[in-house]
């Protein structure tokens, strides 16, 4: 009796909700009737469930499961004392790493309520106004970045240009010395 009841609640609890999201809008394949959709989908699930021995006694033992799921499960066991202290001894090391951090943050509270963290708060729009400076100069420093190097890639064509012409000119001067030379007279 008490579960026909609480399922008549939650119905109307669903068709409330149904109300709220939809208004008056009629039910329709765009706006479906929640409860049915559920009932349905809740059918497929029993009937698919049914059909498989595993899932079933998963089904049995769920809240088993959920109790041993419980955060609360774990606190609720009786630890002797040594063991209790073995856990403590275990994780010595990262107790007395977060004290000594603690502390620090204990002794740098006055920093922290200082009045220059305090007004951080009001620095926002300078800050928009920074970050946008900012986003301006690196675009142009692309641009610029882009420039000197076409630039640099015109200075190094010149230069090879230039080395090629001199190594050039020096072949003809060389020829050019070696035709000047006093020729040996043949006897």
């Amino acid at each position: 009796m008490a579960e026909v009841e609480s399922l008549v609640v939650l119905e109307e609890r669903v068709r409330k909700l149904e109300e709220k999201i939809f208004g008056p809008l009629p039910k329709d394949a765009e706006y479906p009737e929640v409860v049915s959709t559920l009932a349905s989908l809740g059918g497929q699930l029993g009937s698919a469930l049914g059909t498989r021995d595993r899932m079933m006694m998963v089904m049995k033992r769920l809240d088993e499961l959920e109790r041993y799921l419980d955060p609360v499960y774990g606190e609720s066991l009786e630890l002797w004392d040594s063991v209790k202290m073995d856990l403590v001894m275990a994780r010595e090391e990262h107790l007395r790493t977060n004290h000594h951090h603690l502390n620090t943050i204990n002794s740098l509270k006055s920093v922290l309520d200082s009045q220059h963290i305090a007004d951080t708060a009001n620095l926002g729009e300078e800050l928009v106004r920074v970050a946008g400076g900012q986003g301006e100069l690196e675009d142009s420093t692309t641009t610029q970045s882009a420039q000197i190097k076409q630039l640099l890639h015109q200075y190094n064509d010149i230069i090879n240009t230039l080395t090629e012409t001199f190594i050039k000119m020096d072949d003809i001067v060389t020829k050019a010395e070696i035709a000047a030379l006093p020729k040996k007279v043949e006897d």
